[in-house]
């Protein structure tokens, strides 16, 4: 058999679109919580006060949080791929993702106050957000670093 060469992805729109991806994948994922009634509906989502009142009850905070959720999956994604895509495992996104709940919902919610208060949830939605930041960080981690091991410094298969 001869050897084939496979065409390769070049990492950093790869990594957009699986920033994306987990972007899109975490607000549907937090949609479905809230739909059956696990989370709160405004927890993470802010009250975007420069929108018209009649845009507030609509689709379009919505459309706008998601479009915020996906942007910053996104710079997660490529600072993830810039500093730990050399991990084999999914183990770093997931904790580094544990790490972001605590930030948000410790840090900025229960000590600053300035986001969503950690003593105000009920623990099925607690258990239920942390759940949400493990399973958006093992398919960021993992998906950004799956391929690691098997590719050489110029991006190459081996």
């Amino acid at each position: 058999m001869s050897n084939v060469e496979l065409p390769t992805i070049k990492r950093t729109p790869l990594t957009i679109a699986i920033g994306l991806t987990g972007g899109l994948f975490f607000s549907l994922f937090y949609e479905g919580f809230h739909y059956f009634h696990f989370i709160p509906k405004n927890t993470l989502m802010p009250t975007w006060e420069f929108l018209a009142p009649a845009w507030q009850k609509g689709v379009v905070p919505h459309i706008l949080w998601w479009v915020m959720i996906c942007i910053l999956s996104i710079i997660w994604a490529l600072l993830y791929q810039w500093m730990i895509r050399k991990s084999d495992t999914m183990w770093p996104g997931i904790f580094i993702n544990v790490i972001l709940f605590g930030i948000i919902f410790i840090f900025f919610g229960w000590w600053l106050d300035l986001g969503p208060d950690v003593t105000d949830l009920k623990h099925h939605s607690i258990i239920s957000f942390c759940c949400l930041f493990i399973l958006h960080g093992a398919f960021v981690g993992f998906s950004i670093s799956y391929d690691e091991p098997y590719t050489d410094e110029k991006g190459s298969s081996k």
